[in-house]
């Protein structure tokens, strides 16, 4: 499928099948002509089904104005994709296609779930993409429904037609190629129980990961290491589908902020654009700038890579939620509830408003002697008014001298549309979920009412582990708790609206994980120092800990400060300072930083460790002959204790104390351990031989000699 160039204003996209059929009508009077085919439209534009009138228009982008109209019977709600030479006019329980070169309605289809679609207008497609279902409905010849297996978040769209989808509860990450109607396959994995979203820069998809806040490519089959970008994401975050000038736009609606993050090899910083208090849609990027939906105050914003705002419009809201979509001609369609109005953001993000059936348009193909037909266009939308014999509905007459009548005796062609009967509510809009610990707070906005009070909205929920639950609510709800769910399990939250008609289709919420409430990480285990005391006058010392509990956080690093010098980050559990004065007293401070769920970074209790000056030690041993003894080897009367004692030795170690005599190198050896100053009293050997020269030795624990005793004779 091949996008064509938007039209001039005197040669809209409908204006080459006016040309024809004014041909047509000439050709008949005059004289025999060939019969004529319809001219295709191109895939240019947005058409937009407008529930009031009951009829479907399509939007001139380039001069934002109506030029073609079609009476249709479709659902209240429904969304208007196209394609090549059909559009299809998706409903909650009904796709209807019409031929958009002769005007005239086609046959209908059922869609494979009552889930409001997402509508994606690209080569290959127009695809209604059923994201909580897992199903991608591919319009066009030929209509297939493809199941992904499982629900998947916003899909993306390469430049050579392929759709990349990402299933939010697996984390793979799965492409449709070109024309197919079944999945091509799922090439990659991202992280299963992190949040995040697809996105496209520079012409390649990629991936970025709202847990840790990092940017991923997916090249080749390899899903790339993790860059960070610079700036915290909160899990509700959402990026465009394609990149605003190489940077990546994110929407962070908890924050009220939107993000632009470079993410080439040497970024500049990120820009961060504060939002004023609204609920937000988007964020849609045209390549060159990006558009959001303020619903609560009603308006449409677009900003520039540098995150300078360059125009904002209003767009009617009391009725329901607006709605985005992007065209094959990169502009950005804005259209409300009713589809009685609709916002084209052009480029370089310029916002017009279109006013829809507030001009005379066509409305059916034209009656041609001969047996041809036509669809007659107003070129452009600029007031050019048509040949006799173009007017809808009416047959060509014989010409006469042309005079047109001035414009304030033409009569509008449109027609008092009959009263429209109530019908099931529209989709809630903006159902946004916060996580708690086993619970999820539930927000929307009021659904359309289509003409019947809402009686009520249906929270229903389903968990990744197979956890499911609903609830009823009043009909004034617009917000509810749901209780009873896993920590740590991911749920999607689906709300919808009753009338007196029925139930209306349901809108999903982004994913959530519930979780146990984090708190500061408890302090490090055994802070200690390291280092030579015999290293003078300056020394290095290193400090070291153990892991403590992070109290449901996530480990970010430690943070090691104090002694006055600098700071330190790591994610072991040692760090060294270097040539540290032997003189001098240092105090330094651990604390473990992690970061909760939500983003958060939390400082984690401390823990402290001083290093001071210490004397040199010389290790030393002396005994002397204590009193009596009696063992199985050591017999009275000469049987006495060896009372020895050892200082200078390190602290807290153990040693080998070993028993020598000039008769016996080693009598007996056995363990001990010095106290914290390095010292220990040791009188467990005994000896019996008097006359006999006696002495010990001290050891370290792998036999390596430290320091011998006195001698003494023993009496």
């Amino acid at each position: 499928m091949t996008t064509k160039p938007s039209a001039s204003p005197k040669t809209g996209p409908y204006a080459v099948l006016a040309v024809l059929v004014a041909a047509a009508v000439t050709a008949a009077l005059v004289g025999p002509a060939r019969p004529l085919s319809a001219a295709p439209f191109a895939t240019t534009g947005h058409w937009v089904y407008n529930s009031v009138l009951g009829a479907v228009f399509h939007i001139d982008g380039g001069t934002s104005n109506v030029d073609a109209r079609l009476p249709l019977d479709a659902e209240v709600g429904s969304q208007v994709l196209q394609g090549d030479k059909s559009g299809y006019v998706v409903g909650p329980t009904r796709i209807t296609s019409f031929d958009k070169s002769t005007l005239s309605p086609g046959g209908t289809t059922t869609p494979p779930t009552d889930e409001t679609p997402l509508g994606i207008e690209v080569v290959g497609g127009p695809y209604a993409v059923y994201r909580n279902a897992g199903k991608v409905v591919r319009l066009g010849d030929p209509t297939a429904t493809i199941p992904v297996g499982g629900a998947v978040g916003n899909p993306v769209v390469t430049d050579d037609g392929t759709m990349w989808l990402h299933r939010t509860g697996a984390g793979s990450i799965c492409t449709i190629a070109r024309d197919a109607v079944e999945l091509s396959g799922c090439p990659v994995n991202a992280p299963a129980d992190h949040a995040g979203a697809l996105t496209v820069v520079g012409g390649r998809p990629g991936f970025v990961d709202l847990f840790s806040s990092e940017w991923h490519t997916v090249d080749n089959g390899v899903f790339g290491p993790g860059k960070p970008l610079g700036v915290s994401l909160s899990p509700n975050s959402r990026p465009a589908a394609r990149d605003l000038a190489g940077r990546i736009a994110v929407l962070d609606p908890v924050r009220r902020s939107l993000l632009l993050v470079d993410t080439s090899p040497r970024p500049a910083d990120p820009v961060t654009v504060a939002l004023p208090a609204g609920e937000y849609d988007g964020p849609v990027s045209t390549g060159e700038v990006v558009a959001l939906v303020d619903r609560q105050r009603g308006a449409v914003l677009t900003f520039g890579p540098d995150g300078v705002q360059r125009d904002e419009k209003s767009v009617r809201s009391e009725d329901g939620r607006p709605r985005l979509a992007q065209g094959e001609d990169a502009r950005v369609y804005v259209e409300d509830a009713n589809g009685t109005q609709v916002l084209v953001v052009a480029k370089d993000g310029r916002v017009e408003g279109v006013d829809v059936a507030g001009k005379p348009v066509p409305t059916a193909p034209v009656d041609v002697p001969g047996g041809e037909t036509g669809t007659p266009d107003r070129p452009g939308g600029q007031g050019d008014q048509p040949d006799r014999g173009e007017v809808p509905g009416r047959t060509a007459e014989p010409p006469v001298a042309r005079q047109d009548p001035p414009p304030e005796t033409r009569v509008p062609d449109v027609t008092t549309p009959p009263p429209v009967p109530p019908g099931r509510p529209g989709a809630p809009p903006s159902v946004v979920a916060q996580a708690g610990d086993g619970t999820a707070t539930v927000t929307w906005g009021a659904a359309p009412d289509n003409r019947a009070p809402i009686t009520s909205y249906l929270v229903s929920w389903r968990g990744s582990g197979g956890g499911a639950g609903s609830s009823v609510v009043g009909g004034d709800a617009t917000t509810t708790s749901v209780g009873g769910l896993a920590n740590g399990e991911r749920y999607v939250v689906t709300v919808s609206a009753t009338n007196q008609v029925g139930e209306g289709p349901g809108t999903s919420s982004n994913p959530v994980t519930p979780v146990a409430p984090v708190s500061p990480a408890d302090p490090p285990v055994d802070p200690r120092a390291k280092y030579d005391v015999d290293d003078r006058p300056t020394r290095n010392v290193t400090i070291m800990w153990g892991e403590p509990a992070l109290n449901g956080g996530v480990l970010v690093h430690y943070l090691v400060t104090g002694g006055g010098q600098p700071e330190q980050t790591t994610t072991g559990t040692e760090v060294t300072y270097a040539q540290l004065a032997a003189t001098t007293a240092y105090t330094f401070t651990i604390r473990a930083v992690t970061r909760s769920p939500d983003g958060r970074q939390i400082d984690g209790q401390p823990a402290s460790v001083t290093v001071r000056d210490e004397p040199v030690r010389t290790a030393s041993a002396t005994i002397k002959q204590g009193g009596p003894s009696k063992t199985d080897n050591c017999h009275p009367p000469a049987c006495a204790w060896v009372e020895a004692t050892m200082t200078g030795l390190d602290s807290n170690q153990r040693y080998q104390l070993r028993l020598s005599s000039n008769s016996n190198d080693e009598v007996r050896t056995e363990d001990f351990t010095t106290d914290a100053n390095g010292a220990a009293n040791y009188n467990k050997l005994n000896y019996d031989v008097p006359g006999e020269t006696v002495w010990v030795t001290v050891l370290t624990s792998s036999g390596q000699e430290v320091v011998h005793s006195n001698t003494i004779t023993w009496e």
